[in-house]
């Protein structure tokens, strides 16, 4: 059969959709309202076990092709309606649990993929249970999907959170919940999927395949894959793995390495990571910030993206075997042959001479590969758990780092070492201060000279407001040849930003891709188009400058965010437990965090302040957010309280994050670093009886847990501002800056009987009944060691003093910011205009 790989590819994508469909029907097999006579046939599907036919999800899978005939045909050279013929699509699809005897080469091998995806042996025992054989033998039709967040580190009791039965979106409606009205309603969901699978019009296998991989993505990211043992694993992500070892064991099977050193170990583990991110995203001064941040950002995620991409095409790959690709790292899942590691090993070379000819040195791929077994895939005793797998990839990753582009010196050892141009600022770029490699790269802007890169960020940023689709083409479409496009890296991807209105040309064989748009199957004119869509970390915005943004009368400075998960490393090394670590849970929990973190980002920042705030870059699991410095802590507190309910209240998940309060003006890539101090300073953090927490929010040099001290330190702030008793900021200030605190103990002891009687003098004079409250608390627990604030308990390592200080530090900033300034005290530590 022609294209017999890719109809393996589609056949795999397939194998259990009738899982979905079969929860959508509302009756048994005699009394379906779906099934025709010809999948009724049990006998050609269905495995036998104890005198019954069993997994009849199969007989919907075979239904759902059925349905579809004209539209598969298109693709099929075979005769379709052949049942005899053991490739034919329903035998490939439907007939994955019949022994091996059943099956054609093509048939086994899906049945091997879809055990290799679970990791586990479908002739054992647990595995030829049936979701029907339950007392109840429709109950599975009543189950939800148990979010993967809740399974890390499983707890032995509690609530279970479980997934919403609807179609993925960016509202907390999609968050997992304990508890839900109604039971979960399959049958609309599947209506909506059905009819918009009639809209997928591509006739080759590639283009409809990887259209029908991001519909999956779209319906069947809240379905499980089994309600037996896979409860935790979406039905989207147990098929895309299943294609992606499909893919993996055919060519295997078909291209096998000679060493027997690597025989039974069929795939390769493939780990990218652009190092030099964080320094080429920073490296703008302030006075072009607010033009090439943004796309300088999105430039480096396309960057990444390009590379995949390249990756794919080089390697002969689909969309599925992309495990994860967001936050400048992606992993790919590929066959362990001759051809893929020759192959990759060139392309690594040729991506190496690319980034050094369009970044020098300041950009750099990380790229390497580990083999996995079978055995290890299927988590047996004696083999390592894919925990140690990923880390021994992290590890190999990483040491690339440290010995960069090290063939390309050795063939080119002129490019490094000798000098390049040098002199004034006429031979730098006048918004980064990257040195021109060439007269080539010299654009005029604004009366002086950038770099052609510096000039497509900051048009590609401009053009970002506007942009509602983007189009990837591996050529240059001359009809959009005056558009906003780039190619990352010169890799040989184009990517057009367009708006929907200006599609009107017909093109053919291009990627068309919505943002943060579920509804992605746009109307183009052209043939066999892939259609696709993103999660992207603040794509719309007002266009706003950074000086926009602060701007205030009274009291304006910049706030600097930046955050990451705690932990994640040890969270996929351990976190699920090895009995449980099938790869599809993998795939599971990355796509999980990058959904929040790309995608719900988005919702933070629209339900937050969208005028005083930018994404500049969210995620994997990090970001990075500017934007007046009440509203950036106002979403670092939205982000932290949304993660955790995301998460399901697993402890095991924490997020910890910097702030850096600055002046407008004040240099980017400076402010960049004083975040990154804080972020480190919260994540070093400790809380009595804790320990080293982590989960933790620093600004102003004063980190605090989340939990414990930071809510009662807010209260403390909110209760100061609404008072607004200025003196009283003032001379906790004053009094916290003569104590000698050092290890969180005053050691000038004056401090105590000085503020005392300052604070009993201002408390005569005080009218407020509120304001006399807070004198007495300050002065109780300040000179009575106390560990409570305001009256509330608090176990923290801080001395009272510290966070009475902190506190009316933060109340000082707000209540400058409505009104007229403070004058300047001992306490204000906030940096002054330069």
């Amino acid at each position: 059969m022609e294209n017999s790989r890719e109809h393996l590819y589609l056949a795999a994508l397939l194998h259990d959709i009738g899982k979905f469909y079969q929860r959508a029907d509302t009756g048994s097999v005699s009394t379906s309202k779906y099934l025709s006579d010809i999948s009724k046939m049990e006998s050609i599907f269905l495995p036998f076990n104890k005198g019954n036919h069993t997994h009849k999800h199969c007989l919907w899978t075979a239904q759902f092709i059925d349905d579809h005939q004209s539209v598969f045909e298109n693709l099929v050279d075979a005769n379709f309606s052949d049942l005899a013929n053991e490739n034919n699509l329903y035998s490939l699809a439907a007939c994955h649990h019949l022994k091996n005897n059943q099956l054609s080469k093509l048939g086994e091998i899906v049945k091997e993929a879809d055990c290799l995806a679970s990791g586990m042996d479908r002739e054992l025992e647990e595995a030829l249970k049936d979701e029907q054989d339950e007392a109840h033998w429709d109950s599975f039709r009543k189950k939800r999907m148990t979010s993967i967040t809740d399974n890390i580190h499983p707890r032995l009791s509690g609530v279970k959170y479980h997934l919403p039965v609807s179609q993925i979106s960016l509202s907390k409606d999609f968050f997992p919940q304990d508890k839900f009205p109604k039971n979960p309603d399959y049958e609309h969901l599947w209506e909506d999927f059905a009819n918009e699978f009639k809209f997928i019009k591509a006739s080759n296998y590639r283009a409809f395949s990887e259209t029908f991989l991001h519909l999956l993505y779209k319906y069947a990211t809240c379905i499980p894959a089994s309600t037996i043992n896979f409860q935790d694993v979406s039905l989207y992500d147990h098929l895309k793995t299943t294609a992606a070892l499909a893919v993996c064991l055919y060519d295997y099977k078909n291209d096998a390495p000679a060493a027997p050193t690597v025989k039974d170990r069929p795939f390769l583990l493939i780990g990218a990571d652009i190092s030099g991110i964080q320094s080429y995203l920073y490296q703008i001064v302030s006075k072009y910030a607010g033009k090439n941040l943004k796309g300088r950002s999105f430039f480096l995620r396309m960057l990444s993206d390009a590379v995949a991409r390249y990756l794919i095409k080089t390697l002969n790959l689909f969309q599925a075997n992309i495990v994860y690709n967001s936050g400048g790292s992606f992993y790919l899942l590929a066959p362990n042959t001759p051809f893929v590691n020759k192959k990759l090993k060139k392309a690594i070379q040729i991506i190496d001479e690319k980034f050094f000819t369009a970044f020098g040195t300041s950009l750099y791929v990380a790229i390497d590969s580990v083999s996995i077994s079978k055995n290890e895939m299927m988590r047996k005793e004696d083999a390592d758990s894919l925990g140690t797998i990923w880390q021994r990839l992290f590890e190999k990753r990483d040491k690339k780092k440290s010995c960069k582009f090290a063939d390309l010196i050795e063939k080119s050892y002129d490019k490094f070492f000798e000098p390049l141009l040098q002199g004034g600022e006429a031979l730098r770029d006048s918004i980064t201060g990257e040195e021109f490699l060439s007269e080539d790269e010299k654009v005029v802007f604004e009366a002086s000279f950038i770099k052609q890169n510096t000039y497509n960020q900051i048009a590609l940023g401009k053009c970002l407001r506007d942009t509602d689709i983007m189009i990837v083409a591996e050529s240059k479409l001359i009809c959009w040849e005056n558009k906003c496009y780039i190619n990352p890296a010169n890799l040989g991807f184009y990517y057009y930003f367009l708006n929907e209105n200006e599609l009107t040309q017909s093109i053919d064989n291009v990627s068309i891709i919505c943002f943060n748009n579920l509804n992605f199957m746009i109307p183009v004119s052209g043939n066999n188009h892939t259609y696709e869509f993103q999660f992207y970390g603040g794509n719309k915005y007002v266009g706003q400058t950074l000086e926009e943004m602060t701007e205030n009368p009274n009291f304006s400075r910049l706030g600097i965010l930046r955050m990451d998960v705690d932990n994640l490393g040890s969270i996929f090394q351990t976190g699920i437990p090895p009995k449980r670590a099938g790869f599809s849970r993998f795939a599971a929990l990355s796509r999980s965090f990058d959904y929040f973190f790309s995608g719900y980002l988005n919702t933070i920042w629209k339900e937050t302040d969208p005028e005083r705030s930018l994404i500049i870059y969210s995620g994997g699991d990090d970001l990075f957010i500017v934007g007046s410095w009440d509203t950036v802590i106002e979403i670092a507190k939205k982000i932290y309280r949304d993660f955790r309910e995301f998460t399901c209240y697993n402890p095991n998940f924490g997020i910890s994050g910097g702030i850096a309060i600055i002046p407008s003006k004040y240099p980017i890539m400076k402010g960049a670093d004083e975040s990154a101090d804080e972020e480190k300073a919260a994540k070093n953090h400790t809380v009595k009886g804790l320990g080293l927490s982590k989960n933790s929010i620093s600004f102003m040099d004063f980190p605090m847990n989340w939990d414990t001290e930071f809510p009662v330190v807010e209260s403390l702030k909110n209760e100061l501002v609404k008072v607004g008793n200025k003196t009283l900021l003032s001379k906790i200030m004053a009094h916290a800056a003569n104590a000698g605190i050092k290890a969180h103990k005053i050691t000038n002891i004056k401090t105590y009987w000085m503020l005392s009687y300052d604070l009993s003098r201002l408390k005569e004079r005080a009218k407020n009944g509120t304001l006399k409250t807070l004198i007495d608390n300050c002065i109780t627990e300040v000179c009575g060691n106390k560990s409570c604030l305001n009256d509330r308990l608090l176990a923290t390592d801080y001395h009272a003093l510290e966070l009475w200080t902190f506190a009316a530090r933060w109340a000082e900033l707000e209540i400058r910011s409505e009104a007229s300034p403070l004058p300047p005290s001992k306490g204000d530590m906030i940096k002054k205009d330069k």
